[in-house]
């Protein structure tokens, strides 16, 4: 089958995710999408955002909220860091890469591509289980996965030359308990790895690349990828998606 490397694909926060979502639910193969992002805050598919960043200051300062479809805390995306997305069909195999009914499994899957692309650009960094990859100075990256019958996406945001200040302000939870279907967010030590995206960009397509055996051509998103993309955007746009409660007209 055939292995795509999509570079970016959408222009703006809301149009980013639901092109996520628009792949996962397309893709039969492997795709290696590598992405920027602007300042923006995106939050887990079972969060509510108005305890996960200051709801209130992002409406300020014009920065986007977006829910994504998968799991885990809210993340911080903007300049100075590259967002990495792995999607993998059902039926592709090939080397290490591919589908797995397992969470755990598509995490340590995807963190061994990341560690060897950071190894390639000369940064050590591990995985610490069970989504987090760091360096010798904090965190440099969470992982976050979806696992349909179809195929699987397990994606992250790779800590480059961020500002750090405004990375930890914007997602600063807040200390109240909620009930256990919330997911919250944990405050942790973030670290730039100081890598070049074009350098990772390059250095990830080569680890795939000889993790399969095959090329990793180049592309962009198909037509039924940007169709369903553009037939997402209207939830991915919606306050009610973004701010609202997930378990109450939310997130399907």
């Amino acid at each position: 089958m055939e292995s795509r490397l999509i570079v970016d694909g959408a222009t703006g926060a809301y149009a980013n995710l639901a092109l996520e979502e628009a792949i996962l639910r397309e893709n039969r193969a492997l795709i290696l999408r590598l992405w920027g992002n602007e300042r923006s805050v995106i939050i887990g598919r079972a969060q509510l955002a108005r305890f996960e960043t200051d709801v209130d200051r992002c409406a300020r300062e014009g920065v986007p909220i977006v829910r994504r479809v998968t799991a885990g805390g809210a993340i911080y995306n903007g300049p100075g860091n590259i967002n990495w997305s792995l999607f993998v069909g059902r039926e592709f195999s090939a080397g290490g890469i591919r589908y797995l009914w397992g969470v755990h499994d598509v995490f340590r899957m995807a963190a061994d591509l990341v560690v060897r692309a950071t190894a390639a650009c000369g940064v050590e960094t591990w995985l610490e289980e069970p989504n987090r990859i760091l360096s010798a100075e904090g965190k440099v990256s969470g992982m976050a996965a979806y696992l349909s019958r179809e195929g699987l996406l397990c994606h992250g945001t790779l800590l480059l030359n961020a500002d750090l200040a405004d990375a930890s302000s914007l997602t600063q939870p807040a200390e109240v308990q909620l009930e256990k279907r919330y997911t919250r967010s944990r405050a942790m030590r973030i670290a730039n790895t100081g890598i070049g995206s074009d350098a990772f960009i390059a250095s990830m397509r080569g680890v795939v690349k000889e993790e399969t055996g095959g090329e990793i051509e180049p592309g962009e998103p198909t037509e039924p990828e940007r169709t369903r993309m553009a037939s997402l955007m209207t939830r991915y746009s919606d306050p009610a998606w973004n701010l609202g409660d997930p378990f109450e007209g939310g997130p399907g």
